[in-house]
């Protein structure tokens, strides 16, 4: 009886160890898998977006007004500097052309001074000094016969006082031809070629600043692109602070994704990536990590996945896509990144 115990307690010492063995091979096995599946890759929801610069509101920079023409329609292709929208600029246009003339009339008067004195203007003026020069000498001879009469008492005080101030005006007259003479002669002074300048110089500084304000109401775009939406319509006001349109290089996009916080030590910039959309089923779209952003904040993307826990902080990673897609702006995308740890570990 006794050697029947001991034949069944080795029996069950030995189902005991061969459980054991079983067990820690099935939990060795499960965990080689588990960690195969982790680091297959790492999987984040990702959303297309523009590279910097490469997306942009277009509007007016300085003025308030009205739309007055919108040339371009949504997904219509633009140049950089072509011309999308233009505002009311009427009296801007009014106030252009009056500077342009105001200008032409400053430079005229000041070529004519700085040219000097024509020779007939020269002619002019002798002439007229002589003829000043001969109503003085008869004004000095009436003025002495009338000097005469009126110690004879045959003329009143009232005539002898008319010729003296007929001499007195033809002798300021004389002296006004001398100096318009010498003017035409010796040419402007100084100071009155600067002031001319300076009126030349105004005149343009004021048409500058028209043609500036005018220009401002051409909108242009800023970049190679398509028109991804129109903000306005013809008609309506526009501030500094509303744009009109939105364009969009579509050729410079790529998918910012969202990577879980707690994966984030696993991705690596250079790091392959697969991008796929529900509105292309089967299609797989090939990117690599070409930013990773240095701070983890709040979710903006609402997981497809429901066991995902909302209050996980995310990390945003910037994925370039390396071929054209049909990819749009604003899509959901699912993504999946290799570290670089699997790519390791199958070669």
């Amino acid at each position: 009886m006794k050697n029947k115990y001991l034949l069944l307690a080795g029996a069950a010492v030995i189902v005991i160890l061969i459980l054991y063995a079983t067990l820690t091979h099935h939990s060795a096995t499960n965990t080689d898998s588990a960690a195969s599946l982790r680091l297959a890759y790492v999987a984040a929801e990702g959303k297309v977006e523009a590279m910097p610069g490469y997306d942009v509101d277009v509007g007016t920079s300085e003025l308030n007004g009205r739309i007055a023409k919108i040339f371009v329609k949504e997904g219509e292709q633009v140049h950089k500097g072509q011309t999308v929208a233009e505002l009311e600029n009427e009296d801007l246009q009014a106030q252009v052309m009056q500077g342009e003339s105001e200008l032409t009339v400053a430079k005229a008067r000041l070529i004519e001074l700085e040219s000097g004195a024509r020779k007939e203007e020269i002619r002019e003026a002798d002439a007229r000094l002589k003829g000043d020069v001969a109503r003085l000498d008869e004004a000095r001879n009436q003025l002495q016969r009338n000097r005469d009469l009126r110690r004879q008492n045959m003329v009143p005080q009232a005539t002898l006082d008319n010729a003296e101030a007929a001499f007195k005006a033809a002798q300021a007259a004389v002296n006004e031809s001398i100096q318009r003479k010498l003017l035409l002669v010796k040419g402007p002074k100084p100071q009155t070629v600067q002031v001319y300048r300076d009126q030349v110089q105004q005149a343009e500084a004021t048409l500058d600043y028209y043609r500036k304000r005018l220009d401002k109401t051409i909108i242009r775009s800023p970049i190679d692109g398509t028109v991804i939406e129109r903000y306005l319509d013809e008609g309506e006001g526009v501030t500094p602070e509303i744009p009109i349109l939105a364009i969009a290089d579509l050729s410079k996009i790529w998918v910012n994704a969202e990577v879980d916080e707690t994966d984030i030590g696993r991705v690596h910039v250079g790091e392959k990536a697969q991008i796929t959309s529900n509105a292309y089923p089967g299609q797989t779209f090939a990117g690599s990590v070409r930013e990773i952003a240095n701070y983890a904040g709040a979710r903006k993307i609402r997981p497809s996945n429901p066991a995902v826990n909302l209050g996980l902080k995310v990390v945003q990673v910037k994925i370039q896509l390396e071929t054209q897609t049909p990819l749009r702006l604003g899509m959901s995308v699912d993504v999946k990144i290799t570290p670089s740890e699997v790519s390791s570990t199958e070669k």
